[in-house]
């Protein structure tokens, strides 16, 4: 045992000195040469404490660090960025890492941008002990749960911001937020087919790849879910897995996903379920949306509805349109957004008392701010159960702000002494989010 904790410690000593931290950061910072820059709207994170972008993997986290780091160095701060998944970076201790840091900087404060912190042993400890020491201003950046708001309040003991970063939106892809002429229209109207089918994660828009996104899938499939998991039956969960991405869009109790599952040859109790649907949570992957109630209870014992964090993943697996849902899910992704960058005050869920169902409920504390209908199109069949429900819904929540966004109808509609919004999906994409004070 010795010996090897001394190989361990010499092989990092050996790698140290053949490449330092500061050229490690130079070498990253430098790829940034390389790569095609697509505007983001959120804020990295600010203020004395610890500061963690999450969010799945390849949405653009660390480039987002990068550029940081990048201006930084460009002002003359003291910066290293650092990639924790480096095997030999992974294993060292806060104090060790301390120590080569003020070899590259003897003194000033120093800025660390700590990326994957999840491969860092203990990385809530260490992360505090770093943050404690008042040397360092941290950032971190990790595709795990453990890193999810929820669980970081607890593991650094408050000493945390948050940053929740999701794939590209509409407007960071179209870079503008009008669309004043009929070219201008056109053009947003034929890049939104291709933001339907290739969805937000940066590489596979620049790239419209078919093998960039089964790579990706594949991935959160292996690292964050199945190794950290460690699923006995692997493919057991694999079959839950696909089965549950068909879901989105839809409604389901782990009940009602226990018989689906049934009808297909798998038979499996509720609390493996419910462990299988977490841990996909948990790399991201999927979203619950709870039904809207003043009741706790209720809220838990309803059915919830499933979403996925890119639509580039429905063209895998389901064949046949299914654009309805596909926006769905986008309107999803893009009250997501609003709630991560813009107003974190906002709390999403679906209406539904009986008579009346609304896909989204926009609440801030106890005021219902808007309710948002979805529907691929506007018809004579459906109006009573989009746009009445809607009116219903609103008069019940006391709610004047009543949205219908469909693929291609604008228009105002009158009912019952309510107004309904009807809004091109791409309007309501481009629309320009204030950010709440």
């Amino acid at each position: 045992m010795y010996f090897q904790y001394t190989s361990f410690k010499y092989y990092r000593a050996l790698f140290l000195h053949m490449v330092g931290l500061k050229e490690i950061t130079l070498e990253y910072i430098g790829a940034l040469d390389y790569v095609e820059e697509i505007v983001r709207e959120v804020e990295m994170p600010h203020g004395s404490d610890i500061k963690a972008i999450i969010g799945p993997r390849r949405v653009g986290k660390t480039f987002l660090m990068l550029k940081k780091a990048k201006n930084m160095l460009e002002n003359g701060e003291n910066v290293l960025y650092l990639p924790l998944d480096e095997p030999e970076l992974a294993r060292m201790e806060a104090r060790e890492l301390a120590e080569e840091v003020r070899k590259e900087y003897p003194s000033g404060k120093v800025t660390l941008f700590l990326d994957e912190v999840q491969e860092w042993g203990d990385w809530d400890r260490k992360l505090r002990w770093l943050h404690d020491v008042k040397d360092f201003d941290v950032y971190v950046s990790g595709s795990s749960s453990a890193l999810l708001s929820s669980e970081i309040p607890t593991r650094l003991r408050g000493r945390h911001l948050s940053r929740f970063v999701l794939p590209l939106s509409f407007r960071e892809i179209t870079g503008t937020t009008k669309a004043d002429t009929f070219r201008e229209r056109g053009r947003l109207k034929a890049l939104l087919q291709d933001y339907l089918k290739w969805g937000g994660f940066p590489e596979v828009w620049k790239t419209r790849s078919r093998e960039k996104v089964i790579s990706i899938l594949e991935t959160v499939l292996y690292r964050d879910i199945i190794e950290r998991f460690s699923f006995r039956d692997v493919g057991e969960f694999k079959e839950v897995f696909y089965h549950a991405l068909s879901l989105y869009g839809s409604y389901f109790t782990y009940r009602s996903l226990q018989r689906s599952l049934k009808a297909l040859g798998l038979e499996l109790n509720v609390k493996t379920l419910i462990n299988y649907l977490s841990a996909m949570e948990s790399a991201f992957l999927i979203f619950q949306l709870p039904l809207f109630s003043p009741s706790h209870r209720k809220t838990l014992v309803n059915p919830r509805k499933l979403y996925l964090v890119d639509t580039s993943f429905t063209n895998l697996f389901f064949k046949g349109e299914d654009a309805g849902r596909k926006i769905e899910n986008m309107v999803f992704l893009e009250l997501l957004r609003e709630k991560s960058y813009f107003n974190p005050m906002i709390d999403l869920s679906y209406y539904s008392d009986g008579e009346s169902e609304v896909d989204f409920v926009v609440r801030e504390g106890n005021v219902v701010k808007k309710l948002i209908q979805v529907t691929y199109e506007l018809n004579a069949s459906n109006y009573e159960r989009e746009v009445l429900s809607l009116v219903k819904a609103g008069k019940k929540l006391k709610c004047d702000d009543l949205i219908l966004v469909t693929m291609d109808t604008e228009d105002r509609i009158e009912e019952r002494g309510k107004e309904v919004k009807v809004v091109p999906l791409y309007k309501f994409l481009l629309e320009k989010r204030q950010k709440k004070a």
